[in-house]
């Protein structure tokens, strides 16, 4: 299994790999009998090697109709709100559509959906797009570059990279919900995996889901944080 570091998701110290979504991954294939690692990544170079290689599994990936045919997907593992944030102190930054984005440069992770979202909308790199290899520099280039003037990020993964960038919230502006971006997260495997590999990772988590264990996961996370 790929992942990258995203907390509350996926949280990597040293060779240990934590987080609610990797818990949930982890009884998929405990429950199914199927053997595993964990590989930390970045996240482009996780999603490029799940695209090619055989038995690789990826979390967590949003699912979008350009993505769905790529891979096999197992299901959902957690639910999210994504939109776009400037600097408070940014009072010259007014945007109602993503159309007025476009006057602006936003930071976005290499192959996250989100880069691709914009992409498909018609914003380019280098013009309207900043490209990053790691989300965990995207607060940190809001506030230090006067040339980045937005981010597209989840609102879970918000809260979790200011206190690891030392970025007071309070200092964000949500400019722009974006409903219509499809960022649940879900649990995927290669299309060179094996086909019964597949099945019994799929009813798994249907049933962790099904016996209220993927439910107890989640709150329990939930309160930690």
């Amino acid at each position: 299994m790929l992942t990258e570091h995203l907390p509350p998701y996926q949280i990597a110290s040293g060779t240990n790999v934590s987080g609610f979504a990797t818990e949930v991954v982890r009884k998929t294939f405990d429950n199914a009998g199927i053997a595993y690692q964990i590989e930390v990544q970045s996240w482009s170079r996780a999603y490029q090697l799940s695209l090619r290689q055989h038995d690789v599994c990826i979390y967590s990936i949003s699912k979008s109709a350009e993505r769905t045919p790529l891979f096999h997907w197992i299901g959902a593992i957690s639910y999210n709100h994504t939109s776009i944030y400037s600097l408070k102190s940014r009072g010259d930054i007014q945007i109602k559509t993503l159309q007025d984005a476009k006057n602006y440069v936003t930071a976005v992770t290499k192959d996250d959906i989100t880069h691709h979202y914009l992409q498909k909308h018609g914003f380019v790199e280098g013009k309207q797009l900043y490209v990053l290899e790691n989300v965990s520099m995207m607060l940190n280039v809001l506030q230090g570059r006067k040339d980045i003037d937005l981010v597209l990020i989840n609102d879970t993964i918000l809260r979790y990279r200011a206190q690891e960038s030392g970025v007071e919230l309070g200092s964000l502006k949500k400019q722009l919900e974006l409903p219509e971006l499809p960022l649940d997260f879900h649990l995927a495997c290669s299309l060179k995996t094996q086909p019964q590999v597949i099945a019994r990772l799929t009813q798994s988590l249907q049933q962790l889901k099904d016996q209220g264990e993927f439910g107890r996961i989640v709150k329990g996370w939930s309160e930690k944080f």
